[in-house]
């Protein structure tokens, strides 16, 4: 798996998982465009990518993306394991 670390106009950073068979560029295209719920007064939240690698069998994260010239930072294991209730 893939994954890219964001961090929100609010300071907030999340992790994104995806499969290997998109590229990073890609998914941070689509990141951009979620916004924060689907009815009402809905607005877009503004993600820009801080750090981007792969995910190994054991959660870790590991290596960089050429794509969007990012490297995994030590602090976004921790980060996919609390997100994942792993910790």
């Amino acid at each position: 798996m893939k994954f890219i670390t964001t961090r929100s106009d609010e300071d907030k950073e999340e992790l994104f998982i995806f499969p290997k068979s998109i590229d990073h560029d890609a998914m941070a295209e689509a990141l951009d465009r979620i916004r924060n719920q689907t009815h009402g007064n809905w607005r877009r939240v503004f993600r820009d990518p801080i750090s981007a690698g792969f995910i190994d069998k054991n959660w870790m994260c590991y290596g960089n993306s050429e794509t969007l010239n990012l490297v995994a930072r030590p602090e976004d294991t921790e980060l996919l394991r609390k997100q994942m209730g792993i910790f």
